[in-house]
């Protein structure tokens, strides 16, 4: 076929005219200066070595950038032509494509600066003078056409049309566009020619410099910053892919200077788990030195000749490094300022990332972190003891010197560094197996050989990812609670058999919580005629010998010597006033290892004693009040006058008493036994100390919370104090009418016998003036006894129904139980 009427797809240069003179719409000159201005692309010396890139994506992301400076409108649409391209399989190689396109681009916007094709109108014609050497592409082999232009052939055939006449309907291949040799070379003198281009030889030599943190030739550190640059002045000669590989090289030295900067920083200052971590961090280093020296070898093996190695390999070669390098400086980054604990929580937390990068390198890292509190652990779990310089152990102890705190001040949790893998329950079990050494060791005494050590000492020698493996983590859950649970059964066998744990408990709830009745009642008794003597005026010897004679003559003396040994009378500080009802109290003296559970709580058995003990006081003050009130009812019999005042005091005291009996009924049996039974139960199930001391001071608060001790109550106790206060002035009363009373008697019966005696003569009449303003003196004293019990009796109730009401009102069921009670049968009608 006749190549002047036929298109043959392998011939480039007619290809090209017919793409002109397409895009030209059939214009002749337009077609002619698109043909100039493509030709003088291809033929350009140091395009054709640098105008295909291996790299795509670097050819996509400049385009982007350069669409992006017209308008977001080219950006979304190249995204969407890109997306097409990339689903066809028609080219071959997108890559030269793409870089085509953007050099045409670059051209455009550079040097023609044409807005639109059809702007090229204005450009001068194409027709001019020829000299007698000139360039043109011959219609035959493409290949060899462009072969020629490129290695500037000048002895060429003639074309035999003029440009000027191409036919508009197609494109003819024998005749081409002409151009001078001076033309071509003023196009492409833009770009920079062979001599002045920069080997990868030379910018491999610079990126190895960088990977260790040494500037070059071609790179600079930046100011203030831990990565590389290129200097403006060296790199002007490079080509766009050699400087996109070179800032990628140089994350590489950013990521090795952040690692080095974090392990140069905290070698001094960081514990032993910090030093772990920087141990596997120059581990990594170090590996990564090796890879830059077997670069550095590939480089000088062929010094003369291309060199083996180039930036594109570079990259694969230290891509391994750089993936690890990349996790590892994101981990130092988030251990910064951290330490212990709270240092392998965070390292912890890239073990359940998503990239198995990540998974491999945080396990490397949190296996060696771990060992320094795998050691720590064991030795507080074996030995009960902390070495611990740097405060970097989740356990922490601090110096406390009384024995009987040791349980409770001396260890505790640092919650902050308890790592991420160890739940609080675990913790608190490591805690208490620790402290159950120490107990035993230096409260206890106890010198034998502690069970399940053996267990625990044969999973000290494995490795430190039993902690945080879940396959491993098994074993050492399975050896903590075997050891956890031995070692306290030990203290606890100690505390009940050998220190008598059971007895102690009872001593306390006999004499400091009233269990002992008739000795209570018996103190109470030989206690009154001392007790109400003004404080000042009490001695502590004289207590002691009242107590002494307490115990000889009730049940008390049965009890065991050490027991009876350990209690003792006492009395608080007192203010001037305050009687020896007000500072009276009982001691149990508790010492050795069960002051661990007892001494911590000594105040509370004292307000508890306090407040039980005044209850008590009331009840026996009542029961005087009501044998005197027979006495007096049988004695004053004929004292007609006595018998309102006496009927007024008697209903007021049998209020009282059936008021004091219903509270003392709720203290003793519902507060005291039921919360006294819960804590047996609680102390015979417990399987370590703590969990006796929390019965024992669950039980004390509940007792506190039943007699209106608590913080909730003292609007409730204050009245309660109130109604006491009554009792006693009611007592007053009684004593003083029941003086008056009986010095009436006396004179009354001397009268009597005065008058019936048949030696003397009666009565005078001064006698009977006597006698008359005596009576008369003892009616007025009735008559204002009998005002003020009255008073009294309207005063009381007020208080009692304000205490009921604050009863009623509470949201403790059991006080608005009592409520009820004590006002059976809406006796006060408080609402």
């Amino acid at each position: 076929m006749n190549s002047s009427t036929s298109t043959d797809t392998s011939n480039q240069p007619d290809l090209i005219m017919q793409l002109c003179n397409h895009f030209a719409k059939n214009k002749p000159v337009l077609a002619t200066n698109l043909c100039k201005t493509a030709f003088s692309f291809l033929c350009s010396p140091s395009d054709m070595e640098c105008n295909i890139p291996s790299d795509e994506q670097f050819v996509v992301v400049q385009i982007r950038e350069m669409l992006r400076e017209q308008s977001t409108n080219s950006v979304e649409q190249f995204e969407l032509l890109y997306s097409n391209i990339c689903k066809t399989n028609v080219l071959q190689n997108r890559a030269s494509v793409m870089n085509f396109l953007l050099k045409l681009a670059k051209i455009s916007q550079k040097e023609v600066r044409w807005g639109t094709i059809e702007s090229l109108d204005r450009f001068p014609s194409t027709t001019i003078t020829r000299p007698k050497s000139h360039y043109f592409l011959k219609s035959g082999n493409s290949q060899e056409s462009i072969r020629s232009i490129f290695q500037g052939h000048s002895a060429l055939k003639s074309v035999q049309s003029s440009s000027t006449n191409i036919p508009s309907s197609r494109v003819t291949t024998a005749a081409s566009s002409v151009w001078s040799k001076n033309e071509l070379e003023s196009v492409s003198s833009h770009l920079p020619s062979d001599t002045n281009l920069v080997s990868d030889r030379e910018l491999l030599q610079d990126i190895i410099y960088s990977f260790q943190g040494i500037e070059g030739r071609f790179l600079r550190k930046e100011v203030a910053g831990l990565g590389f640059t290129i200097d403006p002045k060296a790199g002007k000669n490079l080509t766009p892919i050699q400087r996109g590989l070179m800032e990628r090289l140089t994350g590489m030295s950013f990521l090795h200077n952040q690692l080095k900067q974090y392990c140069d920083s905290n070698d001094e200052h960081g514990g032993v788990i910090c030093l772990a971590l920087i141990a596997t961090l120059r581990d990594e280093l170090s590996s990564y030195y090796r890879t830059i020296a077997l670069l550095q070898t590939a480089l000088k093996k062929h010094p003369h000749d291309q060199p083996q190695m180039n930036l594109h390999k570079a990259l694969v070669y230290i891509h391994e490094h750089r993936m690890r390098f990349e996790w590892l400086a994101y981990i130092a980054e988030q251990c910064n300022e951290k330490k212990g604990g709270a240092l392998i929580t965070a390292v912890h937390g890239f073990l359940q990332h998503g990239s198995k990068c990540a998974q491999e390198v945080s396990e490397k890292v949190l296996a060696a972190v771990c060992k320094p509190l795998f050691i720590m652990l064991s030795r507080w779990l074996l030995d009960g003891e902390i070495n611990d310089a740097c405060n970097e152990f989740f356990i922490e102890a601090r110096d406390i010197a009384a024995a009987e705190r040791l349980w409770h001040d001396k260890y505790h949790v640092r919650k902050a560094m308890v790592p991420s893998f160890i739940t609080m329950e675990q913790a608190k079990k490591i805690l208490a197996t620790g402290k159950s050494i120490n107990f035993l060791r230096q409260i206890c005494k106890d010198s034998g050989q502690l069970p399940e050590r053996d267990v625990l000492q044969k999973l000290s020698k494995t490795t430190s990812e039993s902690l945080f493996s879940p396959e491993q983590s098994l074993e050492f859950d399975s050896a903590l609670e075997k050891v956890y649970r031995e070692t306290s059964l030990r203290v606890l066998d100690l505390l009940k058999n050998k220190y008598r744990l059971y007895e102690h408990l009872q001593s306390l709830r006999r004499y400091l919580l009233l269990g002992q009745g008739d000795f209570i009642r018996h103190l109470l008794e030989l206690l009154v005629p001392e007790l109400n003597k003004p404080a000042q005026e009490i001695y502590s010897h004289t207590l002691s010998t009242i107590l002494e004679s307490a115990i000889r003559v009730t049940n008390a003396q049965f009890e065991d010597e050490d027991t009876l040994q350990r209690l003792n009378a006492s009395f608080m500080g007192h203010s001037q006033g305050d009687t020896g009802w007000d500072v009276f109290s009982l001691v149990y003296i508790v010492d050795g290892p069960v002051g661990t559970i007892f001494q911590p709580t000594m105040t509370t058995y004292q307000c508890l004693f306090g407040a039980l003990w005044k209850a008590k006081r009331m009840e026996f003050v009542l029961a005087n009040m009501r044998k005197q009130q027979i006495s007096m009812a049988k004695k004053f019999r004929k004292i007609r006058e006595l018998k309102p005042v006496m009927h007024i005091i008697h209903i007021l005291t049998s209020e009282m008493i059936h008021f004091l009996h219903q509270t003392q009924y709720y203290f003793l049996f519902e507060v005291l036994e039921c919360s006294w039974a819960e804590m047996l139960r609680r102390v015979n199930q417990a399987e370590c100390l703590d969990e006796i001391i929390s019965a024992h001071t669950i039980f004390l608060n509940s007792v506190q919370c039943g007699v209106l001790l608590d913080e909730s109550s003292r609007q409730l106790f204050s009245q309660l104090r109130s109604i006491y206060n009554f009792i006693l002035t009611l007592e007053g009363h009684q004593e003083a009418l029941n003086e008056a009373a009986t010095k009436e008697y006396d004179a009354f019966m001397a009268l009597k016998a005065m008058t019936e005696n048949s030696e003397m003569f009666g009565m005078t009449s001064e006698d009977e003036i006597i006698a008359k303003a005596r009576v008369e003196n003892f009616h007025e004293f009735l008559n204002s006894i009998r005002t003020k019990v009255k008073h009294l009796a309207q005063t009381y109730e007020q208080f009692v129904k304000k205490y009921l009401l604050l009863l009623s009102s509470s949201s403790n069921m059991n006080l608005q139980l009592l409520s009820v009670r004590l006002s059976f049968n809406d006796y006060y009608k408080i609402i």
